[in-house]
This record gives structure tokens, C-alpha cells and sequence, in this order.
């Protein structure tokens, strides 16, 4: 009851100043309107909000357009090895050079894991069409064996220090082979032959004790690959103007070696799913052959 009166007297000295005047007796008789409905004030207002919000969706999605028809997109069709070259080759349209033939093949295997690294190098039967500068580092016997089987630049600690001195401007050659004994000092020129994958590396042949037979092999048509961070492993393998069967012969070569890498350790992919795709192009061509895997192992004669 007190609160009822404490609310009356403050609604009487309230309407002493107001042109309007609320009844005391019907204050104290409902004072629970009063009070729900100035409670329930807030409560009016976010409906009336939330009211006009669904309105206008409603007219949004009436004047929305209909969503899109899904359309099924053809599957992409396969080539035999040799229609795959000769479309390559029709499709080359470079009249500046001839254009580069580019085999990539999509793995099955997990890159960030060393054990599933796929690196490796073959020797092209019909070479690569590209007249190739090999660099020997090499000293005393050795250098004039790289220099008697073809190597354009042969050179020991000087030219090591000429590339140390020079960068990237003193590097007039496009492979290297090396001697083991010259490793210690190319560890100085790293930085600079290696991100243009000039580096000799044991693993792919170029630091050997035969160096006369490393050079012949480069200047033969020896093309190196390894699997990107993607698994997918791209790699020349001729000129547009070749014949159509060296191509083939030079193709099958390429993915015969990739057979004999495919990791076999625990988690390795098996031989169904080793191999996902594989694509053939030329440098400016319009676009590129998605070639058939079967007939590929087929035409290739490489072993699962």
C-alpha cells in the first residue's frame, strides 16, 4: 500500500503542472496497467521494428530473381598418346619460335612428406630440340675430360669466384655438372645457382667422377623434373617440329622414369592411384590434351 501511495502523490504533483490530469482513484485501483505498460514499452517497440524488418525481406525476396539452373558441364575428353601430339601440334600457333612440347602429370603423392618426394632425370632418346650450354666445374684431368666431351665453360675455384663476384650476370650457361671435390667450394655460389636450379646435385647425376659422361648426357637431352608442392610434375619434352614418334618415344621415356620413382614405403599411394591426370601442351598452344593414363601406360611400356 505504501507504494501505491508514494505512486499517487507523485501523479498528483505531476498533474498539477500538466494541462492534462490522471485520476488518482483509477491509479490506485489498476496501478499494474500503468506499470506493465510502461514496462512493456520497449517490448512494443522491438516487435513493431522486427514487424517492419520481415516486411521488407518479404519485399526483397519478392523482387529477388531466380536463383540459376545448374548446368552439368561435359567431362573433359582423353587422347591416345599419339592423337595427343598430333593435336599439340596442330594447335601450336607461334610463328616467332618453335614452340616447347610440355608433359605434366598430376600425383598421387604428398609432396611435404620426404619419403613421397618424386625427383629424378631422364635422358631424351631424341634429345630436346634446344641447344643446350653446359658449364663443368672441374679441375686438372677432370676439366680437360669436360672440356674434350663438349662443355662450354670449364672452370675450378676461379670460376667459382667469378660467379661469387658477378651474381646472376656471370652465369652464361644452361646446366652444370660437378666433381665431388668441387662441392665445397659451389656451397659459396648457392644462393645464386640454385633458384635458377643450377645447383649439382648428386641425386639427379650432375656431381659425379665421370664427368665427361655427365656433360655427353646433358648435351644429349637430358631433362630433369621433380614433383611440385601441388604433386604435379612438369617437364620439356621435345620441339613442335619433331616427328610425331619421337615425341612419343621421348614421352614414353619420361613417364617410364616416373614409374620407377613412384614411392612404395608405408602411406604410398598404390599403382591405381599413383598417376591422377596427365596433360600435354605446347608453350603458346590453345590449350592443352588431357591424355588417356591407360593407353599412356600402354604406348609407354612403363611397369605399375
Amino acid at each position: 500500500m505504501s507504494l501505491r501511495r508514494s505512486l499517487a502523490a507523485f501523479v498528483r504533483r505531476a498533474s498539477s503542472s500538466s494541462s492534462s490530469c490522471v485520476s488518482t482513484a483509477a491509479l490506485e485501483e489498476k496501478p499494474q496497467t500503468v506499470l506493465s505498460g510502461t514496462i512493456g514499452f520497449g517490448r512494443l517497440a522491438r516487435g513493431a521494428r522486427g514487424a517492419s524488418t520481415r516486411a521488407a525481406l518479404d519485399i526483397e525476396s519478392a523482387n529477388a530473381p531466380e536463383p540459376p539452373t545448374r548446368i552439368e558441364m561435359e567431362r573433359r575428353p582423353t587422347h591416345g598418346l599419339l592423337d595427343a601430339v598430333r593435336w599439340v601440334k596442330a594447335n601450336a600457333k607461334s610463328e616467332r619460335f618453335v614452340e616447347s612440347v610440355e608433359l605434366a602429370v598430376h600425383l598421387g603423392v604428398d609432396p611435404k612428406r620426404s619419403d613421397m618426394i618424386v625427383r629424378g632425370a631422364v635422358r631424351l632418346p631424341n634429345g630436346t630440340g634446344k641447344t643446350v650450354r653446359v658449364a663443368a666445374f672441374a679441375e686438372g684431368e677432370s676439366a680437360e675430360a669436360a672440356r674434350a666431351a663438349g662443355a662450354s665453360v670449364v672452370g675450378g675455384a676461379e670460376l667459382v669466384d667469378a660467379i661469387k663476384e658477378g651474381g646472376s650476370g656471370a652465369i652464361d650457361f644452361d646446366k652444370a655438372v660437378a666433381t665431388p671435390g668441387m662441392m665445397s667450394k659451389l656451397k659459396e655460389v648457392a644462393r645464386v645457382l640454385g633458384p635458377r636450379g643450377l645447383m649439382p646435385n648428386p641425386k639427379v647425376g650432375t656431381v659425379t667422377t665421370e664427368i665427361a659422361e655427365a656433360v655427353r648426357e646433358q648435351l644429349g637431352g637430358r631433362v630433369e623434373f621433380r614433383a611440385e608442392k601441388n604433386a604435379i610434375v612438369h617437364t620439356m619434352v621435345g620441339k613442335v617440329n619433331f616427328e610425331d614418334e619421337q615425341l612419343v618415344e621421348n614421352i614414353s621415356a619420361v613417364y617410364r622414369e616416373l614409374w620407377a620413382l613412384r614411392p612404395k614405403g608405408k602411406g604410398a599411394p598404390n599403382a591405381s592411384k599413383y598417376v591422377k591426370k596427365a596433360f600435354l601442351s605446347s608453350t603458346m598452344g590453345r590449350g592443352s590434351a588431357r591424355l588417356d593414363v591407360n593407353d599412356l601406360m600402354d604406348v609407354s611400356g612403363a611397369t605399375r
